[in-house]
């Protein structure tokens, strides 16, 4: 396979309401999404969108090196397997967020030029799995329709955001729902690294009636969470806190970390993700595959990898409600709290005329 034409344009999309992070509240994302056609005129897009707050470089180090990148690989080949597209992109400086772009284009073009890729390269595909609803912040009152509005969705796992400054309220919160929903759901929380390390003890050790699945950092530091995780009660995930690949490596290899919220987008791509999610495997640990708000075009890549993740728990790619209008039509919409995939039909056909 030769790379024959490489083009990139850039997108911003409106988001519903807010999303408020440690530093900023973001109204809009952006970002850029790139083509790639090889020498039998097959074209694939890939999405670059690095997320404010999270991700390591800005949009203007990624459009920095883009400019760069279409006058340099133009004319590099790769063979159709993995290694080989490493190899490829190992040759240029690349940030996160663009190298999962640069890796969902090109897997795209192998996967176009052989259909049988997917089921032969890897032991598990599943044709659908769950997602979680996330429940915000809001009135009681609110939290339990809205999760009632998406239980008749037949949604089963929600997350819910915590991290009152009254914990009670939090409590309080969690108790109704409980008792309106008991074992009909499951239930996450997310206290976005509000609590310290003796507050979380206790807090969680108040929690751990309600059959939690897992809290979501819930220290305001990776090293407490580590610390907690070895004596909670209910099992411990990390998203943020986990600024690198390393990092995540090191919390599947030494930690008692049970839950890893990987997003691609954030950590460097496609192939990495499928590294650490091989890993997590071996470690009996659980990968839950999470967006960071791609359009419709990046997201097809999460879902590809949320059909190779080898356990039955939901993961968190029900974003396409939080646009006011997303760069084309999502092909992989929630449809009875699931997404299904048909690895025959990947990678998808976008209509980008919207942009």
């Amino acid at each position: 396979m030769t790379i024959n034409n490489f083009k990139y344009f850039p997108f911003s999309l409106k988001l519903k309401n807010p999303f408020q992070t440690s530093s900023q509240t973001i109204t809009e994302r952006n970002g850029f999404i790139i083509s790639i056609s090889d020498e039998l005129e097959n074209t694939l897009f890939g999405e670059c969108s690095p997320l404010p707050g999270f991700s390591l470089e800005t949009i203007e180090d990624a459009e920095r090196i883009l400019r760069g990148l279409q006058y340099q690989i133009v004319g590099f080949s790769a063979e159709e397997n993995l290694n080989s597209v490493a190899a490829l992109l190992s040759e240029f400086h690349l940030v996160p967020s663009l190298q999962f772009a640069l890796e969902q284009a090109v897997i795209g073009l192998i996967i176009k030029r052989n259909k049988n890729f997917i089921k032969d390269s890897f032991a598990t595909v599943k044709s659908e799995f769950g997602v979680n609803a996330v429940i915000g912040f809001g009135e009681e009152e609110n939290i339990l329709d809205r999760i009632n509005e998406k239980f008749n969705e037949s949604y089963s796992t929600f997350k819910i955001k915590i991290g009152r400054d009254d914990f009670d309220l939090d409590y309080r919160i969690i108790q109704s729902v409980h008792e309106k929903f008991g074992d009909k759901i499951k239930i996450r929380l997310d206290a976005n690294r509000k609590w310290s390390f003796e507050n979380a003890k206790s807090f969680i050790e108040r929690l751990a009636i309600f059959g939690i699945e897992y809290i979501e950092e819930p220290c305001s530091n990776l090293y407490d969470n580590l610390q907690l995780a070895q004596t909670s009660t209910v099992p411990i995930a990390l998203d943020e806190s986990l600024s690198s690949i390393e990092d995540v490596h090191k919390v599947i290899s030494d930690g008692y970390i049970n839950f890893i919220i990987l997003k691609p987008m954030i950590y460097g791509g496609i192939i990495s993700s499928l590294q650490i999610i091989q890993e997590a495997w071996k470690k009996n640990k659980n990968v839950i595959i999470s967006s960071s708000f791609e359009s419709a075009v990046g997201k097809s890549a999460l879902v590809l990898l949320a059909t190779l993740v080898n356990h039955s728990f939901a993961h968190g790619l029900d974003t396409s409600e939080y646009f006011k209008q997303d760069i084309c039509r999502d092909l992989y919409e929630v449809n009875n709290g699931k997404i299904f995939f048909d690895h025959n039909n990947f990678p998808p056909h976008f209509d980008l005329s919207l942009s």
